[in-house]
Parts: C-alpha cells; sequence; structure tokens
C-alpha cells in the first residue's frame, strides 16, 4: 500500500463520521479490507513466517541431536518458542509507521493529517491495527501448518493467568512498537533523512525482542540487563508465558511494558507538538 493511497482514504473517513471513535474503526476498517486487494504481500507474509519457522528448524534439529537440553530448553520447548515468537512476528507492521511518516514529511503530504480533525497518531495505529488483526488469521494458519507439517507437538501453559497476561501483553508490546516507529517518523521534521536511523533501529529490535534467538540463550549479565528495557517484553516474554515459563515475573513484566509504553506515548505527542512548528507543509 503506497504513502499515496493512505491519506485518500483518510479525508473519506472524516466526511463520514463526525464522532472521534466512528472515525478512528473506520480507518481500522478500510485498511483491514485494504490488505485483501494487496494479496502478494499477504502471501509473502505468510511464506516469511513459514520461512522462520523452518530455518528454526533445521537449525535446532542439528543442534539438539548431540544434547537434550540448551539452557532448560528441549528441543520441543525451543521449537514451540520459535512457533509462536514467528507468529507474533506476523502481526508486527509497525515499521510502516516510520517509514510513511517520514516520507509524507518529506514530500509535503503530511499537511493533510494536520488540516483535518484527527489526530496523526491515533490515524497511522488504527491503520496498522487494521492490517495486524487482518494478518492475523493467516500468520495463525501458517504457524499451526508449520507445527503440523514438522511434527511439533506445541507446548502450552497450564496457568490461565500466565494466558491472559500475555494475551494482553502482545497488543501492548505492538502499541510500544507503533509509538516508537511513530518517533522516529517525525523526526523527519528536524532531520534530512532518518533513514539510518530506522534501519539500524529495526536490526536492533530484531534482536532485543527474541525474533532471532531466545534471549535466555544470552550470558546471564546481558540478559538480566535486557529484561529492564520494553524490547524483552514485545516477543521474547509473551512467547515465553505461552509455553508455560515466566510465570514469576508475569505481573513485573507487565508493569514495566506499561510504564515504557506510556513513557513513548507522551514523548510522541510532545515531539510532535514541538516539531510540527517547523513544518512549512510543502515538503523539504
Amino acid at each position: 500500500m503506497t504513502a499515496i493511497q493512505r491519506p485518500c482514504f483518510h479525508l473519506r473517513v472524516f466526511n463520514m463520521s463526525k464522532l472521534n471513535y466512528r472515525k478512528y474503526l473506520e480507518v481500522f476498517r478500510l485498511s483491514f479490507k485494504m490488505q485483501i486487494v494487496w494479496r502478494f504481500d499477504v502471501a509473502m507474509t505468510m511464506l516469511a513466517t513459514i520461512g522462520r519457522i523452518l530455518a528454526a528448524w533445521i537449525l535446532w534439529t542439528a543442534i539438539f541431536s548431540g544434547t537434550e537440553y540448551i539452557r532448560g530448553f528441549d528441543y520441543r520447548a525451543m521449537l514451540s518458542y520459535y512457533i509462536i515468537s514467528s507468529f507474533l512476528c506476523s502481526l508486527d507492521f509497525s515499521n510502516q509507521v516510520s517509514d510513511e511518516v517520514s516520507h509524507l514529511i518529506r514530500d509535503g503530504g503530511f499537511s493533510k493529517h494536520m488540516v483535518t480533525p484527527m489526530n496523526p497518531f491515533s490515524f497511522f495505529s488504527f491503520m496498522i491495527a487494521g492490517e495486524s488483526a487482518f494478518h492475523f488469521g493467516f500468520g495463525l494458519v501458517s504457524a499451526l501448518l508449520c507445527s503440523w507439517l514438522f511434527g511439533i507437538k506445541m507446548i502450552f501453559p497450564s496457568d490461565i493467568l500466565s494466558i491472559i497476561i500475555a494475551l494482553i501483553m502482545i497488543p501492548l508490546g505492538l502499541f510500544f512498537m507503533i509509538c516508537l516507529h511513530y518517533f522516529l517518523g517525525i523526526l523527519s521534521f528536524k532531520f534530512l533523512s532518518v533513514r539510518a536511523i530506522t534501519f539500524v533501529t529495526n536490526n536492533f529490535v530484531q534482536f532485543l525482542t527474541g525474533t532471532l534467538i531466545p534471549l535466555t540463550l544470552l550470558p546471564d549479565a546481558m540478559y538480566g540487563v535486557m529484561r529492564i528495557f520494553p524490547f524483552y517484553y514485545v516477543t521474547y516474554f509473551p512467547a515465553m508465558l505461552l509455553i508455560g515459563r515466566g510465570s514469576d515475573h508475569a505481573i513485573n513484566g507487565l508493569i514495566i511494558l506499561g510504564c515504557w509504553t506510556l513513557a513513548f506515548f507522551v514523548l510522541c505527542h510532545v515531539a510532535y507538538n514541538s516539531l510540527r512548528l517547523k513544518y512549512e507543509g510543502v515538503g523539504i
């Protein structure tokens, strides 16, 4: 979906309803429906999820052929973790926010979001939520298909509280990622280009969220430090809760992630209200 197309349905949303919640729900609905048009993107997202799980299956099958446990993980737990974390990763489209906000600011298109009575942050949040909601079913099908093809018997927790906290933490973590990328995007009000910043951030985030490897495999000192930061609770910790691990720290993890999300939410609005004063609305 291009940066030119999205502002078009933004204006349509404004005309359809004067109530805030109805406008944002319309953004969600239209974003959800637009994914049907872009079927190739949906297929590639599914293939990426399957490819990530396949790579993990090949790698860890070879590694566990010579040992039974690695840092407390057995073969079944490790693959269960990768299936869940790959599924969660397939729901995160927040990097599109930084790319599109930056692009719109650079070419002057962001002015459309400043003159209509719709908060830009909320608009992009509901837009990404619509995309994530659409891909939820496809990501789940991909994960279940891999579980069946590779004969992986998934591990699930017996603690209902852990499941509930994980289900709360997943959308909260996705919202944190939206806040992060929106902040990176609006830095284009001040900097000539944020492409290098977003590139470095995206690569670090893949590692810090446990998408590449379970963070418990890291040295103990590094692992302890990472539990202070929000990335630990975006993908890795919910996946651990859903395989029955880490329940002792579930409440603390939810509080830490909530505090970081609130802090970035406030930072986004403060930065936007400050930096937008430098914007002439005609590109830079």
